[in-house]
């Protein structure tokens, strides 16, 4: 029988999901799973301020395109609540990571499909290292 040890939550690292698309929520989480991290939904915009607000997240992976408010502006009402938290942007989008970090504030972009390797190598980076 194998044993594993779950972190209290308050020590845990929390990411909120920004995603509408259940199948790409479905991704993430099974990319996240083995990290034992809390993960948190938001499923449009002002979901994702919302809950930011209350949260405090130590990342954010947020989708531009989105119902209600979009990422572009869930990102800049997030930057004016956090500057250090990290926003990983993942899209299909066709603007620059350098416009998009200049516009709204976003730390990295990863374009859709995603690449898992970039992806779990940030999350190393930005919440493990």
């Amino acid at each position: 029988m194998k044993f594993t040890f779950k972190k209290p939550e308050e020590e845990r690292k929390s990411i909120l999901i920004v995603e509408d698309e259940p199948m790409s929520v479905m991704v993430l989480e099974k990319i996240l799973k083995p990290y034992d991290f809390q993960l948190h939904i938001a499923v449009d915009g002002l979901d994702a301020v919302e809950k930011f607000r209350k949260l405090k997240t130590d990342l954010v992976i947020m989708d531009l395109y989105m119902p209600k408010m979009d990422g572009f502006e869930a990102s800049k009402k997030i930057r004016k609540i956090s500057s250090t938290t990290p926003i990983i942007v993942i899209s299909t989008t066709d603007v620059t990571e350098e416009q998009l970090k200049e516009e709204i504030g976003i730390d990295y972009l990863l374009k859709k499909p995603l690449n898992i390797k970039k992806f779990q190598d940030f999350i190393h980076m930005l919440l493990l290292a």
